[in-house]
């Protein structure tokens, strides 16, 4: 089987953290490496953002990315993308004829992946997967006036590809139930599979040793993971942090440092909160840092925070769990199927950072507590594990070769049979 991914607007090899680039881009290469070795060739298709870039990189056994021209060769926000679609397909048709290649499916990830996919499902005569990430509508209500405004026409391509794919693959039984309601796709053609973890990486290691070797401070340590964006919480963590000196039962020595793992792009803002809100001498800003790097860090703290107003899945949380540590998260979008509240988490309602604040002070008296959730933790992510997801997309990407069954007439011929 040959899979074309497409991942127009976002390579999986791009840097996490860095360029908007996070769970998406963790989860297009941890899938598409488990799929190669299953003997699935995965041909991941992603605008190139560098003029020498490689137009082929080997990511893995049976997987390479594959960087188009489509537009500047240069970083651009998504709402700029779609007048070079037409051009990406275009040149995803002739990578696929100048190799003397035929595709057996395409799996789209992300509304404007998704447009693509469109045009070649047509061209090719293939069936189209395809995997939201984030839903538009969702994703702005979330955000309120905080952060950038997704575009009008969003909402009608998310629709157009909601009702044209052969199958979308929903996170979360909630994602499912929002592409319902918002889009009114066809049930039979919504798939529940949640994201997955590398369980070899994110691992159970020791807390000093891990603290040593980043040379941190002993003490309590939190941390943070993600994009420094409003959608992901960070200023309810400021809050969260400057309420902790004031809660009754939680002595002074018990008092947490933060650590910030992120892009370092809009972090001077951020610092400034922290100063504004007098917590700038708990609060370390650590940038970016490369993946295989972060079972360090997860070590190295007594918790987890994802504190977001919106997730699709929560990719960080099920990290944390994997590496045996607490989460702390909010009660929205992904998030309580990615934790277990009570029993590898605390979950808190969006929005909330006194709630916020209570948790962390459970957690910080609590070892027992935190101990517990970390055991739990672990054993919760391995049934996340890349070997066990990959099983479940496999099984629909092999019942998608026979889907003009669900599509009705239509048949799946590769282009010049």
């Amino acid at each position: 089987m040959r899979l074309a991914m497409i991942s127009f607007h976002t390579s999986p090899l791009a840097p996490l953290g860095k360029a908007k680039a996070g769970g998406m881009n963790a989860y297009l290469l941890g899938l598409g490496r488990e799929l190669g070795q299953r003997g699935i060739e995965v041909d991941c298709f992603t605008r190139r953002v560098d003029q020498d870039e490689p137009t082929i990189r080997k990511a893995g056994q049976g997987i390479q990315v594959i960087s188009l021209a489509a537009g500047p060769p240069a970083p651009l926000p998504p709402s700029t993308l779609p007048p070079y679609l037409e051009e990406f397909a275009i040149g995803m048709d002739a990578f696929r004829s100048r190799e003397g290649l035929d595709y057996d499916l395409l799996h789209a990830h992300y509304y404007l992946s998704g447009q693509v996919g469109l045009r070649l499902r047509e061209l090719w005569g293939v069936p189209l997967l395809f995997m939201f990430h984030t839903i538009g509508p969702l994703k702005e209500a979330a955000s309120g006036n905080r952060g950038e405004r997704e575009p009008a026409w969003r909402r009608l391509m998310e629709k157009e590809v909601a009702h044209g794919v052969d199958l979308i693959i929903a996170s979360n039984p909630q994602e499912r139930e929002s592409i319902n309601n918002l889009y009114r796709a066809p049930e039979d053609r919504i798939a529940v599979i949640p994201c997955g973890v590398d369980t070899v990486l994110f691992r159970p290691l020791e807390c000093e040793p891990a603290r040593r070797q980043l040379g941190l401070p002993s003490g309590k340590i939190l941390l943070f993971v993600g994009r420094l964006e409003p959608i992901k919480g960070i200023d309810l963590l400021l809050q969260a942090m400057a309420r902790l000196p004031s809660l009754p039962g939680l002595p002074a020595e018990l008092l947490p440092k933060l650590l910030v793992v992120g892009s370092e792009e809009g972090s001077e803002y951020w610092r400034a909160w922290a100063r504004e809100l007098k917590v700038a001498p708990s609060v370390l800003f650590l940038g970016a840092q490369p993946h295989v790097r972060m079972p360090l860090y997860y070590a190295a703290c007594d918790a987890a925070l994802i504190p977001s107003r919106y997730e699709s899945f929560g990719i960080v949380a099920l990290e944390a769990a994997a590496c045996g540590r607490p989460v702390i998260a909010t009660s929205v979008g992904g998030l309580p199927y990615a934790v277990s509240q009570h029993k590898t988490a605390l979950l808190v309602p969006g929005a909330d950072p006194e709630a916020l604040a209570l948790a962390i002070q459970r957690i910080l008296i609590d070892q027992e507590l935190a101990d517990l959730l970390g055991r739990e933790g672990r054993r919760w992510a391995e049934g996340f594990s890349w070997p066990r997801i990959a099983d479940q997309i496999r099984f629909h990407y092999e019942k998608a070769l026979n889907f003009p069954a669900m599509r009705g007439s239509r048949t799946h011929a590769k282009r010049g049979a």
